[in-house]
């Protein structure tokens, strides 16, 4: 049963060459109120006169409302936007869409550099999400947060929808921020006043892992540079060269893996509302480790990888306690959303954390896109 929420806008429209269309918002029945709004805002594209809305179509009224910045005050006040349009489950037409919203606000493609995991690329700034194994849950994090670089925003859009499970799960990181204080204040003081060190191990090419298969040498890694008849040692100083675009902690380990630390703030402030956040990857990366019984030291998974957890700044360790209840907090303040295929979500990365259930059912595809701001004035802001 859907609640009933006050602040959720009317209907708004859209006139491009004659052809009108409406945004009429609906609610998911497990929607959360986060600071007095909705959220996620969910948004039902149709036009007015009844027709069949096209992927065209709607990609001219996404960049119609995004050029008159509807769509950004909707992000901002909302954390994230489902768009449920035409039934086209397609790249090409998560492309046009994509595109069209953030053209229209005059963001630009994020240029992704040090990925630890893999994509696929499906069209024209369109990537596979997460191709870990189904059975495997991707735990909550703002895309890139433990690196010094991220993008301002996110986009998901269902290609094929699993059968049984395969959710798509958000988190308001300002609601994380309210409960992590409330709950664990003295974490929030710490982490404010000491930082912290994230730490990630790529091993070499050759050598991926068994179930997060990324190397160093990978193009949205560090490999952009590298070419096939490139020797190891080339391929290292290529590599070099994009790791001190991010930090200059880093060093290379026995078989030729590289370990990569990045000195991070624990917590943001919204440019917009000017509110904190918890801007991180600490729940996702320890739920990972949990799982694969890796949360002590060695930190070495039951799949032979390395899950090496965040610590303060200068490498001393952070509680566990405090690890592992924030992974539980942000696991209580999710909002489970399946999606549909040729659903949309546009997520603001600064206010949002994003996840992946396991699924046991069916094939699941979900696409990725990630962009970013040219404006100062909209960049995340220190706590």
């Amino acid at each position: 049963m859907a609640i009933d929420i006050p602040d959720v806008p009317e209907d708004f429209f859209s006139e491009v060459d004659g052809v009108k269309v409406a945004f009429r918002p609906f609610v998911l029945p497990n929607a959360r109120i986060v600071h007095g709004n909705v959220f996620p805002l969910c948004l039902s594209v149709e036009k007015v006169d009844g027709g069949k809305i096209s992927v065209d179509e709607t990609a001219a009224a996404l960049r119609d409302i995004s050029s008159r910045g509807i769509t950004t005050e909707l992000m901002n006040k909302h954390g994230a936007l489902l768009i449920r349009g035409p039934r086209d489950p397609s790249a090409k037409a998560f492309s046009k869409l994509v595109h069209a919203a953030e053209e229209g606000r005059g963001h630009e493609p994020y240029d992704q550099i040090g990925l630890a995991g893999s994509r696929t690329v499906h069209d024209k700034e369109v990537f596979s999400a997460s191709e870990s194994p189904q059975h495997l849950w991707i735990y909550h994090h703002n895309e890139y947060s433990r690196y010094t670089k991220f993008p301002s925003n996110i986009h998901f859009f269902c290609h094929i929808a699993a059968e049984e499970g395969g959710e798509s799960p958000f988190c308001h990181s300002a609601e994380l921020f309210d409960r992590i204080q409330e709950d664990i204040p003295e974490f929030v003081e710490e982490a404010a006043r000491r930082g912290l060190n994230s730490p990630d191990i790529y091993r070499a090419p050759g050598k991926e892992g068994k179930n997060f298969i990324f190397t160093w040498a990978g193009p949205l890694a560090f490999g952009r540079e590298i070419t096939p008849e490139d020797d190891m040692a080339t391929k290292k100083a290529k590599a070099e060269k994009q790791v001190v675009k991010l930090t200059p902690h880093f060093w290379w380990r026995e078989d030729d893996q590289l370990e990569v630390h990045q000195h991070v703030p624990a917590f943001r402030r919204h440019p917009a509302t000017g509110k904190p956040l918890f801007f991180t990857s600490i729940p996702g990366r320890y739920g990972v480790a949990l799982d694969r019984k890796a949360t002590d030291p060695p930190y070495i998974g039951d799949d032979g990888m390395a899950y090496p957890p965040a610590s303060w700044t200068d490498g001393e360790p952070i509680p566990k306690k405090y690890l592992h209840r924030c992974w539980e907090i942000t696991n209580e303040c999710q909002v489970s959303v399946k999606m549909e295929p040729g659903d949309m979500a546009l997520v603001d990365n600064y206010q949002v954390t994003h996840a992946r259930a396991p699924w046991t059912k069916g094939e699941r595809k979900v696409m990725v896109s990630m962009w970013d701001t040219k404006d100062p004035a909209e960049k995340i802001l220190e706590y």
